[in-house]
């Protein structure tokens, strides 16, 4: 009895370990590659250098019909979709309307290390409701490389969070929350977070960082653009920088 207890056991194992791969490729979970070579791997900038891009970036604000234009090109775009569409469940609507009305449109000029120009097309826009607040980021290259295409919500007006007392708090301590939503290689990733009081994690905008560099190192099969370096600063400064220690909100926005 013993024996055949065991044999039943051994059959199911092997069974188990045949049919799991097996399901992974029927349900097109595509498995985790395996580790790069060390010297394939690129360096990346820790927090202070990220947020201090070195090489000449120009912005240029965008006005009237070129504004126009630029705005409902980036709106149009299947990522941007995709980003207005899981903001608008959460119950922040971006329509057009408000697009256009709200948004800033510009074109960023980046260079980088070896002296080559990029330009972008970028637009941003936030909105705050009932004390929360969201924004919606699309930049695309003339080039057609990958863009960046970002969303985020929280449960703070960063208006509120500048003052010294938070009207969110929980036991005491200012208590926040971010979820933010990449678009990447045609799905949208996530990265959630959520804390007591700034000064307890002064390096939580580089875990945001070093997790959509990871996730794009194993799974896309092109280099992680140069310019991204540059735009998580520029995310930061624009949205974040009020919430965290590291460099003090009353620095401010650094001329680009």
């Amino acid at each position: 009895m013993k024996r055949r207890t065991i044999w039943i056991l051994a059959t199911t194992i092997v069974m188990v370990a045949a049919i799991v791969p097996l399901g992974g490729v029927i349900a097109g979970v595509r498995s985790q590659p395996e580790a790069a070579a060390p010297e394939q791997v690129p360096d990346i900038p820790d927090l202070s250098t990220l947020l201090e891009y070195p090489y000449p970036v120009k912005i240029r604000p965008l006005e009237g019909p070129e504004r126009i234009d630029t705005i409902s090109l980036l709106i149009s775009r299947e990522e941007t979709l995709a980003l207005t569409n899981e903001l608008a469940a959460k119950g922040f609507v971006f329509d057009p309307v408000y697009i256009l009305e709200n948004a800033e449109a510009m074109v960023i000029t980046v260079q980088d290390p070896s002296g080559v120009v990029l330009d972008i097309d970028a637009m941003t826009v936030p909105k705050i409701q009932n004390e929360l607040s969201a924004a919606l980021t699309a930049m695309q290259p003339r080039d057609q490389s990958p863009g960046f295409y970002q969303a985020h919500h929280t449960n703070l007006d960063p208006n509120l969070a500048e003052v010294p007392d938070p009207p969110i708090i929980v036991n005491g301590m200012p208590y926040f929350y971010i979820t933010t939503l990449r678009w990447i290689n045609g799905r949208i990733l996530y990265w959630r977070y959520w804390w007591f009081d700034s000064h307890h994690h002064p390096n939580w905008y580089y875990a945001h960082y070093f997790w959509y560099w990871q996730y794009w190192w194993w799974y896309y099969d092109v280099p992680w653009p140069y310019w991204y370096w540059w735009v998580h600063g520029w995310y930061y400064w624009r949205y974040w920088y009020f919430w965290s220690t590291w460099f003090p909100w009353q620095i401010g926005v650094p001329v680009g």
